[in-house]
């Protein structure tokens, strides 16, 4: 892994407290904002204690315009001809909305929802049990990379002919999602080709985002009022994925102080995290280039972990190549 940096090269001889000033500078500068605390006020009891909200409808979904398009297409077009939905994969990284969006086609359809946890499945029987209990519905694999290859093999008949070991069984829409893409096309080709239709999620924009955390606010926490500079602030910081947004949110509402709540996240500006920064640094005293092992030990972390938290986000905004 070779010297990364574009906008970071200044920054390799430059003492910590520094480089973090410079980023925070370029950040949205929350800390001199106006004060942007949430008063304390006294609240109704919430008949709802789990305040729990998931978009359930197309309206609802915020983003992804374009997918939402070509899904409500084929919903029209299947109930008008009447036949099954087909087979669908959804990719896009952790927190973009993909179990969200699976159980909107199955409410736009008006069909029953059943989910399956892909890792645990040892066997197709348990696969064939749902498949009783959905009758034309949705089964909705999460993490679907993760099934093993026997399984997804004894799928293909199941999928593409409705029929198990010859013999017929009532037609049903299978949706996969995956954070794992280019695995599945890897080493499941055959599987990924029984899915009609492929839909990849974008990456959310601030606008959307805004919106996001927004409609979150009135829906669980309708009595806590909130400067909107928050919604921008959360938004900026989230690294674009809506579940980190809401996460924010929420700690903001119960600390109180959006600074606060970026302190509690290791943030420095714009979703970039210490973490981000020691990571950065690293790379800077060791022009000759360290190995994906020696980042990862240095981080304490595993690979995995290093590649999903760290590298993805700083590879996207140009700091490493």
């Amino acid at each position: 892994m070779k010297n990364p940096f574009k906008k970071l090269a200044e920054w390799y001889v430059k003492p910590a407290a520094d480089i973090i000033q410079e980023v925070t500078e370029q950040s949205i500068e929350c800390s001199e904002q106006k004060d942007l605390t949430i008063p304390k006020v006294s609240l109704p009891i919430n008949p709802n204690p789990t305040n729990i909200y998931r978009p359930i409808s197309f309206t609802e979904y915020i983003g992804q315009e374009k997918s939402k398009n070509k899904i409500q297409s084929y919903i029209t077009g299947t109930k008008a001809r009447g036949i099954v939905f087909p087979h669908t994969l959804i990719s896009g990284k952790a927190g973009c909305g993909k179990t969200t969006l699976a159980r909107i086609i199955a409410n736009e359809l008006n069909v029953p929802f059943k989910e399956i946890i892909t890792a645990n499945m040892s066997d197709i029987e348990e696969f064939k049990w749902l498949l009783m209990e959905v009758k034309n519905g949705v089964i909705f694999m999460d993490e679907i990379h993760s099934l093993p290859r026997i399984i997804a093999e004894r799928l293909y008949s199941i999928m593409e002919d409705f029929k198990d070991d010859g013999k017929p069984i009532e037609p049903f829409t299978l949706i996969g999602a995956t954070t794992e893409l280019g695995e599945i096309m890897k080493n499941r080709r055959p599987f990924v080709d029984r899915f009609k239709i492929k839909i990849e999620l974008d990456d959310y924009v601030i606008d959307e985002l805004v919106l996001i955390v927004k409609q979150y606010r009135e829906r669980v926490f309708k009595n806590d009022n909130i400067d909107p500079n928050i919604y921008n602030i959360v938004a900026q910081n989230c690294r674009n994925t809506p579940r980190k947004a809401i996460s924010l949110l929420e700690d903001c509402i119960y600390t109180g102080d959006i600074n606060i709540t970026l302190k509690n996240n290791n943030i420095i500006a714009n979703g970039y995290t210490f973490k981000d920064l020691k990571i950065l640094k690293y790379l800077a005293e060791n022009p000759n280039g360290v190995g994906l092992g020696g980042i990862a030990n240095y981080l304490d972390t595993s690979i995995k972990n290093y590649q999903y938290e760290v590298e993805n986000h700083l590879i996207k905004n140009n700091l490493l190549t």
